[in-house]
């Protein structure tokens, strides 16, 4: 039997393909890029099921249709706006899993893992010697297909082509289910946001005339509930606010010639690209998580070269392009400099340490005055996203050899009213970084250096950097918690 033939026997409608999964399974959806005509299929099943557990990363839907199916729902990883609800009232509880160790249990404790009875994958159509890649959005969907035992794919063909270590040969799949992904165009997608108010039709308008229409076309039925401003930073079409072009600037000044940089989901840190912080470096590498849009282009232009390299030298490596505008998957489309690999691997914090001069660029809520960093909770402790790949590539930073953490927030929430630097954190609020982890802290005002200081100096160092109108507060505030 050739390759093909074993991929025509795996051929199934949907409901075919999700027939196989039963009653008690736990089903994975891994992030990205969500297959949402199995997600379909399956809640159109549930009167059949029972007791089955959906965990997904980062869901790209309401995960309410699920729990209205009767599925128990957990979110793993990363939460976001569609799950952020669910998880805060403890109907869709989170599980905490660094990247590197998702797969402990299951790899090193399998009496005390939760078991991986189906996985649902994205994945593209198999390549002329029959392997399956899992397009620019791979994360741990490998890892998962991998381990499961059961794998249904979902095969978009408009996916583009990559390279690293992201296959799996046809055999490693159940169930195989082709889609074709509806040929998008402006004027459908103008015509959908038709009937919203008028602000946000007027700015999804702007946006649908910017962006590959294709690349709209799988968030096209949630348009009514995404936030536009998130989508555009997104997709790297909105202008940077004073506070991030400021940020910009310090960060610059950390930036070594030959260093290797690592970029964080989010803002601040998704608009120092196109703010230029790293165009006048030499020999720059990437050993990421993911990436923000303009990070192709600046391989493409050689700025990123990874010729100083420890590891994976001349290769600019990732878990996923995610985070890429189309400017940048076109760089990526077919391109061999650009690698994926499973975050299991790749987001090792003693592997990312390898790297000379690595430098981790990622996101925080708010800093307390001794260095305590939260990236996850608001208000006390209530979950807004969730760890990603933070703390691994933190400390992988931290440890390198000449590598430096930087840390990246506004001075102030909530139109200047709050501040993200605090004396103290809220009764359950979430640490993502230990204060012992702690390195640089940059705001629009400033760096703090935190390492090798003292609460004391940390304070000091917080208070300089935090917005003029709050320092007095926190000052007083630090008198009476780090006495004299």
């Amino acid at each position: 039997m050739t390759w093909r033939d074993d991929y025509a026997s795996r051929l199934a409608s949907a409901e075919e393909a999700v027939s196989i999964v039963k009653s008690g399974d736990r089903v994975v959806i891994p992030l990205t890029e969500q297959p949402m005509t199995l997600v379909a299929a399956l809640i159109a099943r549930s009167p059949d099921l029972s007791d089955v557990t959906i965990s997904i990363s980062a869901p790209g839907f309401d995960v309410g249709a699920l729990l209205d199916a009767g599925f128990h729902v957990e979110v793993e990883n990363f939460i976001g706006p569609f799950a952020r609800a669910y998880e805060n009232e403890g109907i869709a509880p989170y599980l905490p899993l660094g990247f590197s160790l998702t797969f402990k249990t299951n790899d090193e404790r399998p009496d005390n893992a939760k078991p991986i009875d189906t996985v649902l994958v994205t994945t593209a159509p198999p390549d002329e010697n029959g392997m399956v890649g899992f397009g620019p959005h791979s994360w741990f969907k490998r890892s998962y297909a991998r381990r499961a035992h059961k794998v249904i794919a979902e095969v978009n063909p408009s996916m583009i082509r990559t390279f690293g270590d992201c296959f799996l040969p046809v055999s490693s799949f159940d169930k195989m289910v082709k889609i074709e992904p509806p040929e998008a165009t402006r004027e459908t997608l103008i015509e959908m946001v038709s009937g919203l108010e008028d602000e946000k039709r007027i700015a999804l308008e702007q946006i649908i005339q910017q962006v590959n229409p294709n690349r709209l076309a799988p968030m096209a039925s949630r348009f009514s509930v995404l936030d536009v401003q998130r989508l555009k930073t997104v997709l790297g079409l909105d202008d940077p606010p004073p506070a991030a072009v400021a940020i910009a600037e310090n960060v610059k000044k950390l930036i070594k010639h030959g260093s290797t940089i690592q970029i964080g989901v989010g803002t601040p840190a998704t608009y120092l690209p196109k703010l230029g912080v790293f165009d006048d470096k030499l020999d720059l590498g990437l050993h990421s998580e993911l990436t923000v849009p303009g990070i192709a282009q600046l391989v493409d232009s050689g700025v990123i070269n990874g010729s100083r390299k420890t590891i994976h030298k001349n290769k600019a490596v990732a878990v996923a392009w995610s985070g890429s505008d189309d400017r940048d998957l076109a760089v990526i489309d077919g391109n061999p400099t650009f690698e994926l690999y499973e975050p299991d691997y790749l987001l090792d914090p003693w592997l990312i340490a390898q790297n000379h001069q690595q430098v981790g660029l990622n996101n925080a809520l708010s800093v307390d005055l001794v260095g305590q960093i939260n990236s996850e909770s608001v208000f006390g402790g209530q979950m807004y996203n969730g760890i990603g790949g933070q703390p691994e590539t933190h400390m992988g930073a931290l440890y390198s050899r000449g590598g430096r953490a930087i840390t990246l927030l506004y001075s102030t929430a909530a139109d200047g009213a709050i501040s993200r630097i605090v004396a103290r954190f809220a009764e359950g609020e979430i640490v993502t970084i230990p204060r012992f982890w702690a390195d640089t802290i940059v705001t629009e005002y400033g760096i703090a250096e935190l390492a090798g200081r003292n609460h004391r100096e940390r304070a000091e160092a917080l208070i300089a950097i935090a917005h003029p109108d709050f320092r007095a507060e926190l000052r007083a505030d630090a008198t009476k918690w780090i006495p004299e």
